[in-house]
């Protein structure tokens, strides 16, 4: 089993890549929900004008919460 240091290094790539893709792509991901709701649901979802800017929103919260995660729980020993 990888190390406590290992997962938290791990957890905040993983974030600050979804972070990445929510700055980056908020369009492809609004559509993808979208696909996902009316596959899966089978309920109509219909982003509002101001949605790509709450998800980069979003975007930029996980990168700080990925540079956090990796300083603060990346130093235990």
């Amino acid at each position: 089993m990888p190390s406590y240091r290992t997962l938290a290094r791990r957890l905040s790539a993983f974030g600050a890549l979804a972070g990445l893709a929510h700055l980056l792509v908020p369009a492809r991901l609004l559509a993808a929900a979208e696909w996902g709701y009316d596959r899966a649901l089978a309920v109509e979802f219909a982003p509002r004008p101001a949605a790509p800017r709450r998800v980069r929103l979003i975007g930029l919260v996980m990168l700080v919460g990925a540079a956090l995660c990796y300083r603060l729980l990346g130093r235990s020993r």
